[in-house]
């Protein structure tokens, strides 16, 4: 009997991993439109890009065919595309992150109670590359994304996809 309770719980211990929890995508960014997305100015558009915009350098390392480019137009178009709310269900929130390097004008924010509590900038580069927040100081809190282009000088864009809530970070 001990051993068959001790081989049973082997195996449920085995596919445990299985019935972990799954990510939470926020957005993929590959429909037609943002949704329920709200945007100000112009550099958003009216729905993701799909890569490279006229004039702009090779954008890369985003997944599937949309993404957020707010080089629309160049880099003089300005705005604020804002997620709808949302519940903070994991310990980390993911996402793909380029453009330019502009401090509190190319970023992306995690917004709480309306105010920046994590804020991200590009590096001057085209190619998305994977950040992670650790958001567990705000569990079970709601929160917005907020991606923000202030900035009409060079570089004056910012790049975002596969914005995700998750249990593991990007490595």
């Amino acid at each position: 009997m001990k051993t068959t309770l001790l081989c049973s719980m082997i195996v449920m211990l085995s596919i445990l991993p299985a019935f972990a929890a799954t990510d939470i995508v926020i957005a993929d960014f590959e429909g037609d439109d943002y949704g329920q997305w709200q945007t100000t100015g112009t550099a958003f558009g009216t729905g993701p890009a799909h890569g490279t915009l006229p004039d702009q350098m090779n954008v890369s390392g985003f997944l599937g065919r949309g993404l957020v480019n707010s080089y629309l137009g160049g880099d003089k178009s300005q705005g604020t595309l804002t997620s709808p709310e949302f519940k903070i269900e994991r310990k980390y929130i993911n996402f793909l992150i380029g453009g330019g390097c502009h401090p509190g004008e190319t970023c992306i924010n995690l917004l709480i109670d309306g105010k920046a509590a994590l804020t991200a900038t590009p590096r001057d580069n085209e190619k998305l590359e994977p950040f992670t927040w650790d958001v567990s100081p705000f569990a079970g809190k709601t929160a917005r994304i907020e991606i923000v282009d202030r900035n009409t000088g060079g570089w004056g864009h910012i790049n975002i996809d596969q914005i995700e809530l998750a249990d593991e970070a990007y490595q």
